[in-house]
């Protein structure tokens, strides 16, 4: 992406972040952002939305489809990228805003990958140790199994990562026998 694009996706972002803050709406919004990017993911939307020869009524339609699911601010956002032809640009806009919203707030999704589901009280266990470690707050947990890991757990947020697994712990020995 260059910088033009770049810039041009901040421009929207920034302040709709701004305004999502000053209104108190955090919660909603990250719940529709965090939706429209997993079915936008799932459907392959930000390359439909990026083809050329696709018309750009065709794009504004797509991303019609999601304002009777949002709440009435996202809807609002919506008109006004719509009302600029940035329909192209939808998804980047929207991966932006959540990412900026996390980090304005300081509250993130959690990735616990494991070999084996986690039980409600270990989840409930690993939340302050999560968010004292990583220095965040846990706005949602998302659940990943990998039976690699032979047991106990990697965590992932805002870029960092915890990992306490028993694969890690046999590489370490690995490379300390060395």
């Amino acid at each position: 992406m260059d910088k033009k694009t770049v810039k041009v996706i901040e421009k929207y972002s920034m302040p709709f972040v701004q305004l999502v803050i000053e209104k108190g709406e955090e919660d909603r919004i990250f719940s529709d952002l965090a939706q429209i990017k997993q079915v936008a993911e799932e459907t392959d939307l930000p390359s439909f939305l990026g083809q050329v020869a696709v018309g750009e009524s065709d794009k504004e339609k797509t991303v019609r489809f999601f304002q009777d699911s949002v709440s009435p601010l996202m809807q609002n956002f919506f008109q006004v990228l719509l009302y600029n032809h940035r329909a192209n640009l939808f998804y980047e806009v929207i991966v932006d805003c959540l990412s900026r919203l996390e980090k304005e707030t300081n509250r993130f999704e959690v990735t616990i990958a494991s070999a084996h589901p986690l039980t409600g009280d270990q989840k409930a266990r690993l939340l302050p140790l999560i968010e004292k470690k990583m220095s965040l707050k846990v706005r949602t947990i998302k659940e990943q199994i990998d039976e690699s890991l032979i047991g106990g757990f990697v965590i992932f947020a805002n870029h960092k990562t915890i990992d306490v697994s028993i694969k890690q712990q046999l590489r370490v020995v690995k490379e300390n026998l060395k």
